[in-house]
């Protein structure tokens, strides 16, 4: 390892004059000062950094001093500072192992001495240690983790101004000569949940150097001022990003010498498993009050999870499926809860309208001088316009979308193993060369699979419809417009059928194909018309029974009566 310039005795003398606390480190946990036992001497950077990092181990009551130290007679090196017998056997051992570590580095050992000094960094979480060990890491040409070491040893507490100093200066000049790789993340929503940068060296190298880890907490500074810069050495790197509901992304990063550093743009996708939860909160006036919004998964021991409100009260959370209970409350408000299913949906609305509180507000106590008065009474407050009722309950609906969008899978997947089926017997026997009426039953099961594949089209059309509460008319609609693409099925089937029994399939008209290929074109299309309109009338005469069934009040009561010494039965209603 080149040393700094000039020679070390003169700069030894220098650090020797420059302050007070300038001596050996202090023992681990204690505050009588000892100086190191090495057994051969340690380079002139080691040094720099045991004189560094002396004050933090210093007490309390000697603070450093710009005033020379004072004449005194310095214990031999050779004579290690007796243990307290109140010390934890833990800091004996991290001082032994200290010792091991500088013996190592001065024996240029410097891969032992990192790994030593990263355990104990790990274990005792001493701030020196993790210098020294980005000083051995340095060493060894390691310029991205002694850059991170000494990032993570500046954002401790209680480190000397020079040892901070120290730092700074090494990690900019090992900046300069390692690539700066600026990451960047989207979407912008992941800032609201922080993210983990883990990069890996992944060179088949004799040491294997441990990954490191940038930890972005939510709304991290780097979100909003373009990225996260990271320093590389030159070689093969891996770097893994992942953030909360988001699934976790790779990049392979390969340096080469005095390469330039580079911008990379990481959009991470949603990690499918998670569904994206929508609320709007009204009245305004609730929003004003402080309204909150939390979900909380039906299950044992399940902490809630916040959805913070924006200025127009709406907020959106992505959670987990299954069965959530969310609570709604503002101060003078009713609080409101509600149990929501988030299933197959990736994405789910809800809208909460907070009633006013039964309970009126106290009234102030009057003043003792103003107690004679005549009470001013308070303005009633306006009654909040009563919540427009639903055609269909929600438990309803959402019973009648999944058996609709359930039901269509099934017939799907019939429906494509009999197209498959039926285009691999027409395709071999067209090969063959057989005669066109021969073709006819794999033409009539490819139609069949078609049109079955239209049927489970038609219930998932409706099936996404029904998840909602909407008018009559758009089941109306639907129903007509099954019925259009029903009718326009069978005439086509029906003008397509008419040519193939005039054996005129020649005059049907195709972009591509031609004969008894055109023919087969056109009883796919009909067929999947035929489907497709059966499957929206199906569903759509369903949705409307059900939304009829909900809307329907009861005209006829019937109940026994009994009293006065007679009993009989009492029917009531509108006949």
């Amino acid at each position: 390892m080149s040393l700094p310039g000039g020679s070390a005795a003169r700069q030894l003398l220098t650090l020797r004059d420059e302050r007070a606390y300038h001596r050996a480190p202090a023992s681990r946990g204690r505050t009588t000062p000892r100086r190191s036992e090495m057994s051969m001497p340690v380079s002139l950077s080691w040094l720099l950094l045991t004189l560094a990092t002396a004050a933090a181990a210093e007490p309390a009551a000697t603070p450093p001093t710009s005033e020379p130290a004072p004449a005194a007679t310095p214990a031999p090196a050779s004579t290690p500072a007796a243990t307290p017998p109140q010390a934890p056997a833990t800091a004996v051992e991290a001082d032994a192992r200290a010792e091991q570590a500088a013996a190592l580095y001065g024996q240029k050992k410097y891969l032992e001495a990192a790994q030593l000094l990263e355990d104990l960094w790990a274990s005792v979480h001493e701030p020196r240690d993790l210098f020294n060990a980005g000083l051995a890491r340095l060493a060894l040409g390691h310029r991205a983790h002694a850059i991170r070491y000494w990032e993570i040893y500046l954002q401790q507490t209680g480190i000397p101004e020079d040892g901070r100093e120290q730092a700074e200066s090494r990690s900019k000049k090992a900046q300069a000569a390692a690539t700066g790789v600026l990451v960047r993340i989207a979407p912008s929503a992941v800032a609201e949940l922080g993210a983990t940068l883990t990069l890996t060296r992944v060179d088949e190298d004799k040491d294997k150097r441990p990954p490191l880890v940038f930890e972005l907490p939510p709304r991290a500074p780097e979100f909003t001022a373009g990225g996260k810069t990271l320093y590389v050495d030159p070689g093969k790197w891996q770097l893994k990003i992942s953030a909360p509901t988001y699934a976790a992304s790779t990049r392979d990063l390969t340096i080469k010498p005095g390469a330039p550093g580079f911008v990379l743009d990481v959009a991470l996708a949603s990690d499918p498993a998670f569904r994206a939860a929508t609320f709007q909160v009204g009245p305004n006036e609730a929003i004003a009050a402080g309204a909150t919004v939390s979900l909380k998964k039906m299950q044992l021991n399940a902490e809630p999870v916040p959805c913070p409100l924006d200025g127009q009260g709406r907020c959106a959370v992505r959670i987990e499926p299954g069965d959530w209970e969310v609570t709604v409350q503002a101060p003078g408000y009713q609080r409101y809860v509600e149990k929501v299913t988030l299933g197959a949906q990736p994405t789910a609305t809800f809208a909460v309208a907070l009633a006013p509180s039964l309970t009126p507000a106290p009234a102030p106590t009057p003043a003792p001088a103003e107690a004679a008065a005549t009470p001013t009474p308070a303005p009633e407050a306006a009654p909040a316009p009563p919540p427009v009722p639903e055609r269909v309950p929600k438990k309803t609906r959402m019973r009648l979308s999944t058996g609709l969008i359930v039901s269509g899978v099934p017939v799907f997947i019939t429906g494509l193993a009999l197209a498959v089926h039926g285009s691999n017997v027409y395709d071999e026997k067209k090969l063959t060369k057989v005669a066109n009426g021969e073709l006819l039953p794999a033409i009539r099961l490819r139609s069949a699979g078609s049109g079955l594949m239209g049927v489970a089209v038609g219930l998932w059309a409706t099936g996404l419809t029904a998840e909602y509460d909407v008018k009559p008319w758009v089941w109306w609609t639907e129903l007509g417009v099954g019925a259009v693409a029903l009718l326009a099925g069978g005439v086509w089937g029906g003008v397509s059928t008419g040519h193939w029994n005039a054996n005129d399939t020649a005059s049907l008209v195709c972009t591509n194909n031609e004969g008894i290929d055109c023919f087969t074109a056109h009883r796919l299309a009909s067929g999947f018309f035929l489907g497709l309109g059966a499957g929206a009338v199906a569903g759509a005469t369903t949705g409307l029974l059900v939304q009829r069934f909900s809307l329907k009040k009861q005209r006829v009561s019937f109940a026994p009566t009994f009293g006065a010494g007679q009993t009989g039965f009492v029917l009531q209603g509108r006949f």
